[in-house]
């Protein structure tokens, strides 16, 4: 899954989970800080100007759509309904959110939130 759309989808489970949008996403595994600026159905991210919708269990983007489920638990999945990519993963509402793709993993830090 390509690296815009895996954080795309840290930042939607952390606000799930949370209800809270990050303003800062941190991705660990490479150093890099992306802000993100809420919206009441959605957020923009900021380095790729993306407007992202989100309608009840979809997340919208200009090139695909999301599927994002939660779990009981901490766990997620989400699809792409496109591509028919799936990526799983861990938000519990606390500051990190982690990804596992097929063969690796990414782990995103929430540096702020905003209440939306």
């Amino acid at each position: 899954m390509h690296p815009d759309t895996r954080r795309i989808i840290a930042v939607e489970a952390h606000r799930r989970r949370t209800g809270h949008c990050p303003g800062m996403i941190h991705a660990l595994g490479t150093g890099e800080t992306f802000a993100i600026e809420p919206a009441c159905h959605g957020f923009t991210d900021l380095e790729t100007g993306s407007k992202i919708r989100i309608d009840a269990n979809l997340i919208l983007l200009p090139t695909t759509t999301i599927e994002l489920r939660l779990h009981q638990d901490v766990s997620f999945s989400a699809s792409d309904l496109v591509s028919g990519e799936i990526i799983t993963g861990r938000a519990g509402g606390g500051s990190s959110v982690t990804l596992y793709d097929h063969d690796d993993y990414y782990q995103y830090a929430v540096v702020n939130e905003h209440g939306i």
